[in-house]
């Protein structure tokens, strides 16, 4: 088994006990760093909570969903992030100034939309 499938794994595993609520939080803590420490993957503890809240937002309905823009977001870029944001999303927004101007949406770990000036440039066929 790869390490990508051991994470995705290990998260849904993570997931699934969150989910139902009944485990000792802490219990579950300690015996999950034992198990990813003798997987000797206790580097990728920070991704295994990602996927696993990604799991937990999809069994609710909810998306994780990512705005980079190159500088502060300005009204227009506001108003097309209020239409896209739904109650309950998790949102995050970052300045990414490799972008030079436009807009980023990543929603669920997947790129849905570059409108960025990166982007555009990149992809200019001369």
């Amino acid at each position: 088994m790869t390490k990508q499938a051991k994470i995705k794994l290990y998260a849904k595993a993570l997931a699934e006990i969150a989910i139902k609520g009944t485990a000792d939080e802490n219990k579950v803590a300690k015996n999950l760093v034992k198990v990813l420490v003798s997987a000797g993957l206790e580097e990728k503890f920070k991704n295994i909570l990602s996927v696993a809240e990604d799991f937990i937002l999809a069994s609710q309905g909810k998306r994780k969903i990512i705005f980079e823009t190159a500088r502060e977001v300005t009204p227009s870029q506001r108003k097309l992030m209020d239409s896209i944001v739904k109650k309950g999303d998790k949102i995050k927004e970052k300045i990414n100034p490799d972008l030079i101007a436009g807009i980023k949406i990543i929603i669920n770990g997947s790129k849905q939309l570059d409108a960025s000036m990166q982007h555009k440039l990149r992809n200019i066929n001369i």
